[in-house]
């Protein structure tokens, strides 16, 4: 069962050091920082290191009631940091969800039964409850499909967006329910998934939502969707907007969405360390105001003690990676 010793809003950034360095050289360390409305800066704790280097920016990093998930080469490593516990989960394993009610952290497995085109090809689901069991064949799937985007857990329901091979044309978010462990599909509009793994999924203020953006070049604003009633397929649309002058701080580099704080404000972040020893800010959007405060977590990016130590002086580009409202968790994986 899952137990909380805090109820301080937190969240972890994770470094990976792996793009250039040797192979028993590559480790990702996430550190842990408390959040505060009122300060303009944040002071960081290691909390542990896994020995791998992160794969790439855009691969999936989440926080669910105490464990992190890490996209990793052969699959998906979960890791308790206060436990200082980590596992690796088997190659084809796809997403984490938690169940609320009952507790539980549970890990999809996803994987074609044949070579068929893939929009064609049947697919064969497992889950594993973390901490206990074997894997368990789902059965009862709503149909063919191809997964395209990253996936994101609201209130114990695992979401992700798919091509519906019954009608091509019109993408779905496939949902799979934690508890009980059934599938099902939700009609999506094409913007949502329409950048594929470069899609955006969020827990918006307990309700699925997806980031609409321009992904590769600089943008200052966004569409906002939210699954507004999963039951009748409704979705809402707000435009946002902020300051162009956000990007003068963050070196030219891509920015993520990795999700919310506690108070609903979106967290917007680089994607890597800057080249040159400089501040590292992350910035909140407010979406019902529309303002953006901007935060300096101190010690990363402009310490150069701090990269030499961790093994960030000598490659291009250190990823990072953020997981909000992280908690303690004494539960064992």
């Amino acid at each position: 069962m899952y137990i909380s010793s805090t109820k301080q809003s937190r969240f972890i950034v994770a470094l990976g050091n792996g793009l250039c360095n040797e192979p028993e050289e590559k480790l990702t360390f996430f550190f842990l920082f408390g959040e505060s409305c009122s300060s303009s800066s944040l002071v960081p704790n290691l909390e542990m290191a896994i020995p791998v280097g992160l794969r790439s920016i855009r691969e999936s990093f989440a926080s669910l009631h105490g464990f992190l998930t890490v996209d990793v080469h052969g699959g998906l490593m979960v890791c308790n940091p206060s436990m200082e516990q980590v596992i690796k989960l088997h190659s084809s394993t796809r997403f984490v969800g938690y169940d609320p009610i009952e507790g539980q952290h549970k890990a999809l497995f996803v994987e074609s039964r044949d070579h068929r085109s893939s929009v064609h090809r049947h697919l064969d689901h497992k889950v594993l409850t973390l901490g206990g069991g074997s894997w368990r064949h789902i059965e009862g799937t709503p149909g063919p499909y191809e997964a395209i985007s990253v996936g994101v857990c609201v209130n114990g329901v695992i979401y992700y967006g798919a091509r519906n091979s019954a009608d091509f044309r019109n993408p779905v978010m496939v949902c799979f329910d934690v508890r009980t462990e059934k599938l099902s599909f939700i009609q999506a509009h094409a913007p949502l998934v329409k950048w594929g793994k470069y899609s955006i999924f969020i827990d918006y203020n307990g309700k699925l939502a997806s980031i609409v953006r321009y992904p590769y070049d600089r943008f200052n604003s966004f569409d906002l969707w939210i699954l507004e009633d999963p039951e009748k397929h409704e979705w809402s649309k707000q435009h946002c907007v902020f300051p162009s002058s956000v990007w003068d701080y963050v070196w030219g580099l891509e920015m993520s969405f990795p999700g919310t704080n506690k108070d609903g404000e979106i967290i917007m972040a680089p994607t890597s360390l800057s080249p040159e020893i400089g501040p590292f800010y992350i910035f909140y959007y407010n979406v019902k105001t529309q303002n953006v405060r901007r935060v300096r977590l101190l010690g990363i990016g402009d310490n150069k003690e701090f990269r030499r130590s961790y093994g960030f002086l000598k490659q291009r580009d250190c990823f990072v990676r953020i997981a909000p409202q992280h908690v303690h968790s004494i539960a064992s994986l």
